[in-house]
């Protein structure tokens, strides 16, 4: 037990569990569990399209790029307590880059660059 007055709850747990391992057959779980950032966002993958040129042969192209977006849920879970409360009012929706190469589309060239003319993290505006 922790001296800051917080109780811990222990369950029995099964014998056919991934934890059944655990000394005395119990599994601990503790009255200070924080949210952690992907209870607050629906997270999905989406392609776009992007004018880029490739840096060896200077050939412009659309190319498609992969993100991860990570939207904002409209409502917070909840087992949520006050910090995770404030940190859900300032959360924001937001994309992250996924791919960091591409293959240039000239036939002759098709060597692979790196997307440099292109943020690696964008915000959303919802």
């Amino acid at each position: 037990m922790e001296e800051s007055g917080e109780s811990e709850l222990l369950w029995p747990i099964s014998s056919g569990s991934a934890v059944a391992s655990h000394p005395a057959g119990l599994l601990r779980l503790e009255g200070n569990r924080h949210m952690e950032e992907r209870d607050f966002f629906n997270e999905t993958t989406e392609t776009r399209t992007h004018n880029l040129t490739c840096p060896k042969c200077g050939q412009p192209g659309e190319y498609k790029v992969t993100w991860v977006v990570r939207r904002k849920r409209a409502q917070l879970p909840r087992h949520a307590d006050e910090r995770d409360r404030a940190k859900f009012a300032k959360a924001q929706s937001y994309m992250v880059r996924r791919d960091d190469k591409l293959s240039c589309m000239n036939i002759r060239c098709r060597k692979p660059f790196e997307i440099t003319g292109l943020q690696s993290l964008a915000f959303l505006n919802e």
